[in-house]
């Protein structure tokens, strides 16, 4: 019975050795393509292009003299 399982790992790895000098070189590291757009840099982009705050217009001069300066305690 231990004659038959040394056996059997025995041949378990010689399959993987062959199997693994069989690959060619240099080996893809990650499987499938890897030209695919990233859906989240899309997405996250257009959120920060939506949250910029619009630019404020200047205050002219008669809106300057409308509005009080908050100074001090009131």
């Amino acid at each position: 019975m231990e004659l038959v399982l040394i056996a059997l790992a025995a041949l378990l790895v010689y399959g993987l050795d062959r199997n693994h000098h069989r690959q060619p070189e240099p080996r893809p590291r990650l499987a499938g393509r890897s030209d695919v757009e990233d859906r989240d840099l899309v997405r996250v982009a257009a959120d920060l292009r939506t949250a910029r705050p619009e630019p404020r217009e200047r205050p002219t001069a008669r809106t300057a003299a409308r509005v009080r300066l908050a100074i001090g305690p009131r």
